[in-house]
């Protein structure tokens, strides 16, 4: 049977799109087709042993995340680093978080092997660094007298997953910081790997069809 090559696009977050290239195949029935709409996105959440710890992450972060408040004002931005232990544990919540809701159970279906996953969801940072510029000298009527030249060194706990797809190229990070006991990093992450498939999840279906 022939194939045609299309291009699929998928949207960031952030409102972009990146073109994947992707191999359709012709002659589908329209029964197979209504089955990929109820199949739910296959995804693996993985965690790398091969990883290295305290390495300084390179975080591929959409617009507008790169840095994570309050250590947005150095002007060095923020470091990211990976350790073992914490990402075991933060993976294994990550993959609650994502099946805590009936609306994320019909979306996503949890694999245990990464040859069943049409989306790999790895833990790559599990902690942030950076510096907090103090606040500056104000004269008695209110206006800046000086600015600031003081620096405060933080470490806080945060979580980058990086987002791939089985036999595409396409690959993007969601980022999570601990804001306070319920708004914790695989809260956050999972919130926008929902959004993600969500808005995604055809095209995911159509690039990587459900194996029956």
């Amino acid at each position: 049977m022939p194939f045609m090559g299309v291009t699929m696009r998928f949207k960031s977050l952030s409102g972009c799109t990146i073109a994947v290239l992707g191999l359709l195949l012709l002659g589908v029935t329209s029964s197979a087709a209504q089955n990929r709409e109820t199949d739910r996105v296959r995804v693996f959440v993985q965690v790398s042993e091969e990883r290295p710890e305290d390495a300084v992450v390179d975080a591929n972060l959409p617009p507008g995340q790169w840095q994570l408040e309050p250590m947005s004002f150095g002007t060095e931005g923020n470091t990211y680093f990976f350790d073992l232990k914490q990402a075991q544990y933060l993976g294994q919540q990550l993959s609650k978080q994502l099946q805590r809701t009936n609306s994320r159970k019909e979306l996503i279906e949890l694999v245990e092997t990464r040859e069943e996953a049409a989306v790999y969801l790895e833990i790559v940072a599990t902690k942030v660094e950076g510096n907090i510029q103090g606040a500056g000298v104000f004269g008695g009527d209110g206006t800046n007298a000086a600015p600031s030249t003081n620096t405060t060194k933080m470490v806080g706990d945060a979580l980058i997953v990086r987002l791939t797809m089985r036999g595409q190229v396409f690959t993007t990070d969601f980022t999570g910081q601990k804001l306070d006991a319920l708004r914790t990093p695989e809260v956050q992450v999972a919130r926008e790997v929902e959004r993600f498939l969500e808005v995604n999840a055809e095209g995911i279906r159509t690039l990587n069809p459900p194996r029956h």
